[in-house]
């Protein structure tokens, strides 16, 4: 599942205060901040459905969340 997320994280200092956070509750996922963006994009790849975690996690550290879109895209064999 990859789930697209636009957050208010600005900066690369903001980003490496929560990495390990998102480390550890995206562990074996893919994910990545997109600070380039106007709407800083969260973009998760993960085989579990982490979007409430994800929202939560960033929330409990003052920061805004908001889940654009989800899809499933099967593994590549």
């Amino acid at each position: 599942m990859i789930s697209i997320f636009k957050t208010n994280i600005q900066s690369g200092v903001e980003l490496s205060n929560i990495s390990q956070h998102l480390n550890t509750l995206l562990s074996g996922a893919t994910w990545s901040v997109d600070l380039s963006d106007s709407d800083k994009i969260l973009r998760i790849d993960s085989s579990l459905d982490k979007i409430s975690d994800a929202v939560s996690l960033l929330t409990k550290f003052g920061y805004n969340c908001e889940n654009l879109q989800n899809f499933y895209a099967p593994p590549v064999w």
